[in-house]
C-alpha cells in the first residue's frame, strides 16, 4: 500500500521562480458502508450498530454544535467546534453605499465614509463546522505513509492557483518528469517512507 503521488513543475510569479510540488493521484473510497463494516471486523458490534452510532452523530452533532459548544468525538481528542465565516472589504462597503444612493438620491449617505465593524451585519456570516485532528493521528499516518512515484506527462503552469486544482491526468504543455524512474519505491523525492519537510 503506498500513497500515489505526481510531481507538477509550476512558476511562482510572485517570487519569480520555479517549483516542484507533489499531489496525491487515483484517490479511492471506501464507502459509508465499507467504512462500517471495516471498523466492525473484530469487534463485538455489528456493522449496523456501527452504522446506527455514526447516523445517530451526523442528526446530532449540528444541533450540540449550534449551543456554541465544541464537541470531543475520539480519545485523543478529534474535536468538533463551529466556526463562522463572512466579511466585508472598504470596496464592498462602497458598492453598497452607492447602490442604497442610488435606490434613494434623497438620502443622506457618504459612500466613501470609512469602513466600521458594524458594517457587516449578521446577514452577512455563515455557519460551518471545523474539525480540529488529534496530532497523534497525523504522527501514526506520518509512520504509516509510504510514497509511490507516478510517472505521467505533467503539466508546466504559469498560474499560480494551478495548485489548487486536481488535475490528476497530465495534459496541458506536455513535460515529461523522468527523474526517479517509472513507478519505483526508490527515485529522488518519491522513495519508500515518509519524508520530512
Amino acid at each position: 500500500m503506498a500513497l500515489n503521488v505526481q510531481f507538477f513543475k509550476l512558476h511562482n510569479h510572485m517570487t519569480d521562480e520555479d517549483i516542484i510540488v507533489p499531489r496525491i493521484v487515483n484517490q479511492q473510497t471506501l464507502d459509508f458502508n465499507a467504512l462500517c463494516e471495516y471498523l466492525a471486523d473484530g469487534s463485538t458490534v455489528t456493522a449496523a450498530d456501527v452504522a446506527a452510532v455514526m447516523k445517530q452523530i451526523e442528526m446530532r452533532l449540528p444541533l450540540v454544535l449550534g449551543l456554541n459548544a465544541k464537541v470531543v468525538c475520539s480519545p485523543e481528542g478529534l474535536t468538533f467546534r463551529p466556526k463562522v465565516t463572512g466579511s466585508i472589504t472598504q470596496s464592498q462597503l462602497k458598492a453598497k453605499l452607492q447602490a442604497k444612493l442610488a435606490a434613494d438620491p434623497t438620502a443622506d449617505i457618504d459612500v466613501n465614509r470609512a469602513l466600521t465593524v458594524s458594517d457587516l451585519s449578521i446577514n452577512d456570516l455563515t455557519a460551518e463546522i471545523a474539525i480540529e485532528l488529534p496530532k497523534k493521528w497525523n504522527e501514526r499516518f506520518k509512520s504509516k505513509a509510504e510514497f509511490k512515484r507516478i510517472n505521467k506527462t505533467s503539466t508546466e503552469s504559469t498560474d499560480d492557483n494551478q495548485n489548487n486544482s486536481d488535475n490528476t491526468s497530465g495534459g496541458g504543455n506536455g513535460h515529461t518528469d523522468n527523474t526517479g524512474g517509472g513507478d519505483d519505491n526508490g527515485g529522488d523525492n518519491g522513495g519508500g517512507g515518509l519524508s520530512e519537510g
